[in-house]
């Protein structure tokens, strides 16, 4: 069976709608499936006079929607919330005591976790 002109115009142009609505639908999908949390470039140091920071490289977390443990045992889950906004260029968790320290970062809403049990040694 052989299509006219326009009958073969009109099933490509079709078919090329359902090819866009498929990658639509799969970029819908991909975007409301993602996490739901901040991306954010973070790392745990240690700052000159035993003061923990977190090093914000980008993005950041509004107050109140991340905790943090520092902790001088691994493992621990005794999460203290973030009481201001997680942004560059850092903040401070506080002053601690000599030895292993162990720093863990979540976002609060998410649970997500960028990192977990960075061990700081002070000296």
């Amino acid at each position: 069976m052989r299509l006219s002109k326009k009958g073969q115009g009109a099933t490509e142009y079709l078919l090329m709608l359902a090819a866009v609505l498929v990658i639509v639908a799969i970029a819908v999908y991909y975007v409301t499936s993602t996490g739901g949390y901040p991306a954010v470039a973070v790392t745990a140091v240690k700052s000159g006079d035993n003061t923990i920071k977190i090093n914000v490289e980008t993005g950041s977390i509004p107050s109140g929607d991340w905790q943090y443990i520092v902790s001088n045992t691994p493992e621990s889950t005794n999460w203290t919330d973030g009481t201001v906004e997680l942004k560059a260029p850092s903040v401070s968790l506080g002053t601690y005591g000599t030895g292993n320290q162990y720093v863990s970062l979540k976002h609060k809403p998410s649970g997500h976790i960028y990192f977990s049990d960075t061990k700081i040694t002070i000296s």
